[in-house]
Parts: C-alpha cells; sequence; structure tokens
C-alpha cells in the first residue's frame, strides 16, 4: 500500500512478472447447458479483476474514481477461449502491462487454472483515462503513469500469450 500519502491508494511496487490476482472458482451460477463456465463469466471475471488492478495496484479504480471524477474506461477488449474451465475449479487472473503512455494502457489478463495447470482465456485491453466531469480524456495522475510504467518494464521480458495482438479472422 503506498504510505506516501493517505489521498493515493494503490501500490508502489515492487511488481512480480506477471501480476497474480487473488484466486477464485468456479461457481455454479456460471455453468451453462455445455456443462462448463460460460463465455459471460469469462468477461465478468477479468471485468472483477480489472477493477482489483485498477484499485489496488494502480489506485485509480473505483475510489479515485468517486473522489477525483476521472477514471478508466475501456476502449477496447479482444477475447481468446483457449480451454474450458468446470464447476468449482480454481484459477487465477493474470495481468501483464504490455504498453502505456499518458492517458492509455495496454493490458493482458490471462485466466490460469491451477487444476489443469494452463492458461484457459486471455483477454487484451486498452484503456483510456476520461475526466468524469467534462467527458473528455486526460491524463494519468502523475504518481498513477509511474505506476504503469515501472509495471511495463518490469513486465517486458515476460512471455506473452502468442494470442496477444492477433486480429480475428477465419484460417483459410
Amino acid at each position: 500500500m503506498n504510505k506516501n500519502n493517505d489521498d493515493i491508494q494503490g501500490d508502489n511496487g515492487p511488481y512480480n512478472t506477471p501480476l497474480v490476482l487473488p484466486s477464485k472458482k468456479v461457481l455454479p451460477e456460471w455453468i451453462d447447458y455445455n456443462g462448463h463456465m460460460n463465455v459471460v463469466y469469462y468477461t465478468l471475471v477479468f471485468d472483477n479483476s480489472l477493477d482489483f488492478f485498477l484499485e489496488e495496484i494502480l489506485g485509480i479504480g473505483e475510489s479515485h474514481v468517486i473522489k477525483k471524477k476521472q477514471g478508466p474506461f475501456v476502449l477496447q477488449a479482444h477475447y481468446h477461449y483457449l480451454n474450458e474451465m468446470n464447476l468449482n475449479e480454481e484459477f487465477n487472473v493474470r495481468l501483464l502491462v504490455v504498453d502505456c503512455d499518458k492517458k492509455r494502457m495496454h493490458l493482458c489478463l490471462d485466466i490460469f487454472s491451477k487444476k489443469q495447470k494452463k492458461v484457459i482465456a486471455v483477454a487484451e485491453k486498452i484503456l483510456i483515462n476520461v475526466n468524469l466531469n467534462i467527458r473528455k480524456v486526460e491524463h494519468y495522475p502523475s504518481w498513477a503513469f509511474n505506476r504503469l510504467v515501472l509495471l511495463k518494464n518490469t513486465h517486458k521480458k515476460a512471455s506473452f500469450p502468442k494470442v496477444l495482438g492477433k486480429k480475428i479472422s477465419l484460417k483459410k
């Protein structure tokens, strides 16, 4: 937790590669008629994990949004469903910062099954920082941008998923 300023939330590092977010398990209501976790819940898991990252690591999540009327918007998202998960299966979401600038971040998240010991799904997201009063893009607070740069530099030698940046198309 940041100790320098009571008004600033988040974590100044050092950071792991990848960031491993809190464990979760597949709930009964997440299982669909195919007998596995439904696609909508993969999206929910990624979104909830992104909220955790923004709040607990970067310090620009819900608390910051409420106080400063400034927050991250997802501009683009791309999902890859590689494997399936079943009821009560435990997993973590892992996160890497691919790139960033003063107004945007490019993130890669994956769902990693503890039981199967493999990646189940990958989400790639581009976020922008928006002033909620005027609904315009603006710079991240300097302390949050510094964290993003540190994360990016920490993650630059990571083994990124092969699907990162892949365009969507039918194989011919």
